[in-house]
């Protein structure tokens, strides 16, 4: 059996793809994430994750986010449970790259849709 048209099945990806590429489903589900392009080592850094940005998703009571977690790289780092109609999947939180991994991290964004599964999307960002 394969997981290719099972949204539940793993974790639904855009990483690597423009928005231009993104189908009109990927657009309504991918977590955005705002972040500095260059930060210090040691030093506390806002990241802004936010979904529905390209596409309009609903948040209502039977189809909306139910949380956001946020990695630096494979490390979890933030998890935020939402619920439908009363907080929106938008989230924000200070982040410190304590060193670098060859100058370069990776912020993770994952984001569960109700409906339609686990997205994620990815920045990279260089430490000083």
């Amino acid at each position: 059996m394969s997981c290719e048209n099972d949204l539940f099945c793993g974790i639904n990806s855009v990483v690597g793809k423009s928005v231009d590429e993104m189908s009109e489903l990927e657009k309504k589900h991918t977590p955005v994430i705002s972040a500095p392009d260059k930060v210090k080592a040691g030093e506390p850094f806002e990241v802004k994750v936010e979904t529905g940005v390209y596409v309009k998703h609903p948040n209502e009571y039977g189809h909306y986010f139910a949380w956001i977690e946020i990695y630096l790289d494979d490390t979890p780092v933030a998890r935020f449970d939402l619920q439908p109609v009363m907080s929106s999947p938008s989230v924000t939180v200070k982040v410190t790259a304590t060193h670098s991994h060859e100058g370069k991290r990776k912020i993770k964004a994952r984001a569960f849709c109700n409906l339609h599964g686990v997205w994620e999307n990815e920045k990279e960002i260089e430490v000083e």
